[in-house]
């Protein structure tokens, strides 16, 4: 006779005996199971090997388990006559857990698991045996911090997962810890970073190239936008010289550009000090070269101290900066405001001057154009190229006869300059110095400028907006 069976009878048979001369014979409580679980030396025969069968009363009297009988998981187990069968079936969680069983059994660990895949995880593996406690608590195996050790177990480099299957991503738990998902969370214990189950999912895991899948190239914004709110009003409006986002609402897979675990936010301000700028564009004489001509690229501190921007790092405009090129800052491009004023920049990339410098028509000018490179001021004081009584000349600039706004465009002014300067609204800026006095930004806007903005109804509703503000 089976080993087990022997001993469960030594335990049980005694229990029986007593039940039958009380006469309370009835179905099996936890102690009942215990009479024989409780003991360290219980073992049973499994594949060959001895595998202890001792359950720790003290475990189970912690986990999310512990009111409830053992019967009522190990079904089979529950006999009118002791002892229960040698061999349990497995215990199906989905007795309970109807909703999570079904999403397991549709994601790829599920199905890898019913198809008899040794490596396939099942519930047990992720959340324990009779030691399943709350994810809430730092013991349990699904706590937050303890997430990416729990996948990394079978997710890791040299694991046979990553060895016997096709799976894309390598080095997956190296690669997260090294970047900024995992330096929250173990380098600054923030709880609210994103850890696998965040991104892929707890139970209907799929692969990236199922549609269904959390993090498929069409759900992967959605998924990424749980944590990163309005992504569109936050994100950088233009990198390398493009704008992110093609239009309003077509929001770029974000995995085109961060690397699925290694996503890191790379800063080179805490690398490059203003001092190693000002040895060559201050004091020294960098130029560049363009079409076989020598372009200074000297910059006067007077200009740069007196400069809105004094306080600001070179480097946080200069994003392009390369600290392993021979020259660090020999491939940098046009600065992009956007990363700071990202509501203004937004405007003016919906405008005319905006949708024509994205079409790379020459003559549409840039942030620079108008308000200046290391000489930008506040548009209140008086020596700025934006100081008020200063916008019409800025403006005319290009908005005047065979000027760069009246080349190749078609305007239905073509000395807007010398029309203004002529008018009541410029003779009173000009020979009155009134400030007061209407100028370009008061009817075009400052930065979102339309080609056809003064539809009659605008017109009339723009003079009465002037007619009530002088009231």
């Amino acid at each position: 006779m089976n080993k087990i069976i022997l001993q469960l009878k030594k335990k049980v048979l005694p229990i029986i005996m007593l039940m039958l001369i009380s006469g309370n014979l009835f179905a099996q409580a936890n102690d009942d199971c215990l009479a024989c679980h409780d003991d360290a030396s219980l073992t049973a025969d499994r594949g060959g090997k001895t595998v202890s069968m001792y359950v720790n009363p003290s475990i189970v009297g912690k986990s999310v388990h512990k009111k409830l009988n053992c019967i009522a998981c190990h079904l089979d187990a529950n006999v009118s006559e002791f002892p229960h069968p040698d061999k349990l079936a497995p215990v199906n969680c989905g007795t309970c857990h109807k909703n999570p069983q079904m999403q397991f059994n549709s994601g790829i660990h599920g199905k890898a698991f019913n198809a008899k895949d040794t490596h396939a995880p099942s519930c047990k593996e992720c959340h324990g045996h009779h030691d399943i406690i709350v994810h809430t608590d730092p013991k349990s195996r699904t706590y937050k911090m303890n997430i990416p050790v729990l996948c990394g177990t079978c997710h890791k480099e040299g694991a046979p997962v990553g060895r016997l299957y096709q799976i894309t991503e390598h080095n997956i738990i190296e690669n997260y810890s090294q970047g900024t998902h995992g330096i929250g969370l173990f380098k600054k214990g923030l709880t609210v970073t994103a850890t696998c189950n965040d991104c892929h999912g707890n139970h209907m895991i799929l692969p990236s190239k199922d549609k269904k899948s959390s993090v498929s190239s069409a759900n992967v914004v959605a998924t990424c936008m749980k944590c990163h709110a309005r992504i569109e009003d936050v994100h950088k409006k233009v990198i390398k010289n493009e704008l992110w986002e093609p239009k309003r609402g077509q929001i770029p897979s974000c995995s085109e550009c961060h690397p699925t675990h290694l996503v890191k936010v790379t800063s080179i301000l805490a690398d490059v000090s203003d001092k190693s700028c000002v040895s060559c564009h201050i004091d020294g004489d960098a130029y560049r070269t363009v079409d076989g001509k020598k372009v200074s690229l000297k910059m006067h501190r007077e200009d740069y101290m007196n400069s809105s921007h004094k306080k600001i790092s070179c480097t946080k405009c200069h994003t392009q900066v390369n600290l392993n090129a021979k020259r660090p800052c020999e491939k940098t491009v046009k600065v992009d405001c956007s990363g700071c004023h990202k509501e203004v920049s937004e405007k003016y990339f919906g405008s005319g001057h905006g949708v024509g410098y994205m079409n790379k028509k020459a003559n549409s000018p840039y942030c620079t154009d108008c308000h200046g490179t290391h000489t930008i001021k506040s548009m209140k004081d008086s020596s700025s190229i934006t100081y008020r009584g200063a916008v019409p000349a800025l403006c005319g600039k290009c908005h005047t006869k065979n000027g760069k706004a009246t080349e190749k465009t078609i305007l239905k002014e073509v000395d807007a300059f010398s029309d203004y300067s002529s008018s009541i609204h410029g003779k009173g800026l000009k020979n009155k110095g009134l400030l007061s006095s209407a100028i370009c930004t008061d009817c075009h806007t400052s930065h979102d400028i339309q080609k056809d903005l003064f539809t009659p109804t605008i017109f009339r509703a723009t003079i009465m907006y002037f007619w009530i503000k002088e009231i």
